[in-house]
């Protein structure tokens, strides 16, 4: 068989508009140019000529001037636009399949260069494993490889484009460890480093130049831990905690590009250090900067359990979650969204709503897109935010949509344009699964 033709990566509608304007002021001022050279012809009379001479390269001028305003103001537009590795049109997002190596839930995802990595996890007999299955969006080849010990409820990020970080977690013996497995995907090699408290559940927030592994489950009397380690683009820990009397397992979202990232919502507990806890959903909001700040932020405007949220261009989105009914203890489910704004250092006073209620969602940034899929049993399909519009996008179609219903999955997003989705539970937490199913918005 031959070779197959190589794809040629068409023009978007954005980089075609943008060249014609580019080529429009390009001709503006060769004309321009053009006038100044010619000098507008010559005649008899000395006055008349001068006048109109003069009539001549202001007109050139002024068309110069307003050629290089234009050109500037294409400069001004966000480069993203014109080079965005992202399909716009949902319904032209490609649909595929895969297996990991081991069915399990409770896996730790996480990307870095263009691989995407699942680690640990719980097998079906409730086991712990070791194995990370690998995903290369180049090469669209699966390798495996192993953390140095089995664990599940790890903590997963990245720092920068090299290091994935897979932290803490419980042990066999259902321990919280400090252990930081570390795979670099330049080398193709782990090593490790420890936190300086151990934990399970981490949450993860990625600043760009450094990473902050923040609170989680403590094994101990507060049961929520406060502690914070910065890990840096040398894999060295900086560690220092959260100046919080009410330990909070919360929610961290990241936006890379503005090196900020948030811990709110989730829970915390009332009464730390006494031997019966007081969990409650918590409004408790840290804004995290590179390389190590960390300061108080506005109050989290609807505390629940269970939301889920993503962040980029400066939006950070919540969506989601559980409250407990007063008496009965039932869980009431919401489709409630909340959204902070990093140039005002505010959530929204008007939220908005998923298009069903979903409890504990995987949640992940395509291009300028949120997408909130799974954390129900009511649709398969996917709930799209577009963060320069600020709304979310209308799926009539149902189409991107997720093929098996799950809860407890991983979820990570290759290059900003391929959402992953593998393991967890199935058939209502009775099976685990290793099926994964990829959502490609990659224009190549």
């Amino acid at each position: 068989m031959g070779k197959s033709a190589k794809a040629v990566k068409r023009p978007t509608k954005k980089q075609k508009e943008l060249k014609k304007s580019r080529a429009t002021a390009d001709a503006a001022i060769a004309k321009s140019a053009s006038s100044r050279i010619s000098g507008g012809g010559v005649s008899k009379p000395k006055k008349a000529a001068k006048a109109r001479a003069a009539k001549s390269k202001k007109s050139a001028l002024n068309t110069a001037s307003i050629a290089r305003l234009l050109l500037l103001l294409l400069m001004a537009v966000p480069f993203g636009l014109a080079t965005s590795n992202v399909i716009d049109n949902i319904n032209d997002w490609r649909f595929s399949g895969a297996m990991l190596s081991v069915a399990r839930a409770s896996i730790a995802a996480a990307n870095v260069g263009h691989l995407a990595l699942f680690a640990g996890g719980r097998l079906q007999n409730g086991t712990y494993t070791d194995v990370v299955d690998i995903y290369n969006r180049k090469t669209k080849k699966w390798t495996t490889s192993h953390l140095s010990k089995a664990r599940s409820e790890i903590g997963a990020g990245s720092v920068g484009s090299r290091y994935a970080l897979f932290a803490g977690g419980f042990d066999s013996m259902f321990r919280p460890m400090s252990l930081v497995d570390v795979y670099d995907a330049e080398t193709e090699k782990w090593t490790s480093i420890h936190l300086k408290t151990p934990r399970a559940s981490p949450r993860l927030i990625s600043l760009g130049s450094s990473t902050a592994v923040v609170g989680g489950l403590s094994g101990d009397l507060q049961y929520l831990s406060n502690a914070v380690d910065f890990v840096d683009s040398k894999l060295s820990v900086f560690s220092t905690s959260l100046q919080s009397p009410y330990p909070q397992l919360g929610l961290a979202l990241s936006d890379v590009s503005s090196e900020t990232g948030l811990y709110t919502s989730g829970y915390q507990n009332n009464r730390p250090g006494e031997r019966f806890n007081d969990f409650e959903p918590s409004n408790q909001t840290v804004v995290f900067g590179a390389p190590t700040n960390l300061v108080a932020g506005p109050i989290f405007p609807y505390p629940r359990w269970g939301a889920g949220g993503a962040a980029t261009n400066g939006v950070f989105v919540v969506g989601g979650g559980h409250l407990f009914a007063n008496g009965t203890g039932e869980s009431l489910l919401t489709d409630r969204v909340d959204i902070f704004h990093a140039s005002s250092q505010q959530w929204s006073s008007q939220p908005l709503k998923l298009s069903v209620p979903r409890d504990y969602p995987l949640v992940q940034v395509v291009g300028d897109y949120i997408v909130f899929l799974s954390g129900t049993d009511k649709s398969k399909d996917l709930d799209i935010f577009d963060t320069q519009a600020c709304r979310f996008v209308s799926n009539d179609r149902h189409a991107p949509a997720l093929y098996t219903l799950r809860s407890d999955a991983a979820a990570t997003t290759i290059d900003g344009c391929l959402l992953m989705v593998a393991g967890g539970s199935v058939y209502q937490g009775r099976n685990t699964t290793a099926s994964v199913e990829m959502f490609d918005a990659c224009h190549v």
